[in-house]
């Protein structure tokens, strides 16, 4: 539920990371949820992700501000989920926009770099619309750096945007270089996960592997508090 806008626009100078809350819906999503609708979430590879190893989050990946800025002046502020700002703006479509516009070319970049889709994206294989969400302001930690000498937090703004599969949502690969897990899981699921104890398990994943797994960071949240709000 959308309580009252907390921020207009930026709301500091903290460097931006660009949080994908990726869908697979069968209608646009606005309102209820389906059942069978689903959010993709990732497990950062501990060997390449050394501030955040073996955390269970959605894609993200670092943006220029500038980039960051054109995004969000595009779109307006309606109201606040969490610790999120909700934010409404035009939709975009890769099958239309391509890199033209900043929300496609971010989007793209990300899929491309970090989620194995260069050769589907460039061959039209995997299409997608995309638009603003949500941005939120806080501090990420770094546990794993403490007392080592090495900064062990940072502030940081967690640009959200809501990309919303058209076709090819199965050319996700289970792994890649950034990411050991790429899954689908209900948005039910992903929501009662988030509001109930944040346990992998409730995401589908064995005790065994939640043995090693956590869940936690500006970016779930983010996508939590976006989805909590359609």
């Amino acid at each position: 539920m959308l309580k009252g806008i907390k921020m207009n626009g930026i709301a500091n100078e903290s460097p931006f990371v660009l949080a994908l809350t990726i869908v697979n819906s069968e209608q646009p999503l606005s309102g209820e949820v389906a059942a069978n609708d689903r959010v993709l979430v990732c497990v950062r590879n501990e060997e390449i992700n050394k501030t955040h190893p073996n955390v269970i989050s959605v894609p993200t990946q670092r943006i220029p501000t500038s980039l960051a800025k054109h995004i969000i002046a595009a779109g307006a502020a309606t109201g606040s989920s969490g610790s999120t700002t909700i934010y409404s703006g035009q939709t975009a479509s890769s099958q239309s926009s391509n890199g033209h516009s900043e929300i496609i070319y971010a989007v793209e970049s990300l899929l491309a770099g970090k989620l194995g889709l260069a050769d589907a994206v460039e061959g039209g294989k995997f299409t997608f619309t995309a638009r603003i969400a949500g941005n939120q302001i806080g501090t990420a930690n770094y546990p794993e750096f403490h007392g080592t000498g090495l900064k062990d937090h940072e502030d940081l703004q967690m640009l959200n945007l809501l990309v919303q599969v058209e076709q090819g949502a199965d050319s996700f690969p289970e792994r890649t270089l950034s990411y050991d897990h790429i899954k689908w899981v209900p948005i039910e699921k992903f929501l009662n996960m988030w509001a109930n104890g944040k346990q992998p398990t409730d995401l589908g994943f064995s005790g065994e592997q939640s043995f090693r797994l956590c869940i936690h960071g500006l970016c779930i949240s983010s996508s939590a508090d976006v989805l909590a709000a359609i």
